[in-house]
C-alpha cells in the first residue's frame, strides 16, 4: 500500500465518523434526550462515571466535562470500586456505566451492590440484551454501525459517538442551568480558557 492509498484509507475513516455522528440525530429520540438530562441535572448526590479499556477512558473524560459545568462527577476506576470505593456510593447517587458490549465482568459484579444501595444507574451500552442495559434505569444506545479500524472491532467510532453525546449534554445543562463565563471562569481558571475568561472580564 503505497502513500496515497493509506491517506485514502485515513479519509475513509474520517467520512465513517462524519456520517456516524450526523446518524445520531436519528438514532437518539427525544423522550431519551430529556430523560438523560433530568437524571443527571435533578441528581442530589454525586455521579460516577466508569468503564474499562477504552470506555473508561471516554468515561474519564466524560466526568470532567460534567464537573465543568457544575454537575459533581468523578470518575471511578470499576478495578477500584470492586476493591472497596463502592462504599461512597449512596441512594441519591448516579452511576453512569460505559460498556459497548455490556457484559464487561468489572461492570457487572458491580450491579448487586448498586442495586442494593439503590443507585441509579444510566447505561451506555449497544447490546439491550446486557446486563448493564437489564439493570439501568434508561439505557442510550448510539446505534454503531462501523468501527473505523479494518477489523470493524476496536472502540473507535463508537467512542467517539459517546463523548459526542455527552459533550452535547453538557451544552444543554450550560444553557439550562443559566451557565455564565462568570461560573466558567470560577470552575476552569487555568490554561488558555481561564486567560480569555479573564481577558473578557476586564
Amino acid at each position: 500500500m503505497n502513500a496515497e492509498e493509506e491517506f485514502g484509507l485515513a479519509c475513509q475513516g474520517w467520512q465513517t465518523y462524519s456520517q456516524e455522528l450526523l446518524a445520531l440525530q436519528r438514532n437518539l429520540d427525544a423522550d431519551t434526550w430529556q430523560q438523560l438530562l433530568t437524571l443527571v441535572t435533578r441528581c442530589k448526590g454525586k455521579i460516577a462515571v466508569t468503564g474499562v479499556g477504552t470506555s473508561g477512558i471516554a468515561a474519564r473524560k466524560i466526568a470532567h466535562m460534567l464537573a465543568c459545568v457544575e454537575q459533581p462527577a468523578v470518575y471511578l476506576s470499576a478495578t477500584d470500586a470492586a476493591h472497596g470505593d463502592l462504599g461512597f456510593m449512596r441512594s441519591n447517587d448516579l452511576m453512569i456505566l460505559i460498556s459497548r458490549g455490556g457484559n464487561s465482568e468489572e461492570l457487572t459484579r458491580l450491579l448487586p451492590t448498586l442495586k442494593t444501595k439503590g443507585v441509579t444507574i444510566i447505561s451506555v451500552t449497544e447490546n439491550l440484551d446486557s446486563p448493564i442495559a437489564s439493570a439501568a434505569t434508561l439505557v442510550v444506545k448510539t446505534h454503531i454501525q462501523r468501527e473505523i479500524d479494518p477489523f470493524n472491532m476496536l472502540a473507535t467510532t463508537s467512542i467517539v459517538l459517546v463523548l459526542a453525546v455527552f459533550d452535547a449534554l453538557c451544552g444543554n445543562i450550560m444553557l439550562r442551568n443559566g451557565f455564565n463565563q462568570e461560573r466558567l471562569l470560577k470552575v476552569h481558571p487555568g490554561g488558555n480558557v481561564g486567560k480569555i475568561l479573564r481577558e473578557k472580564d476586564r
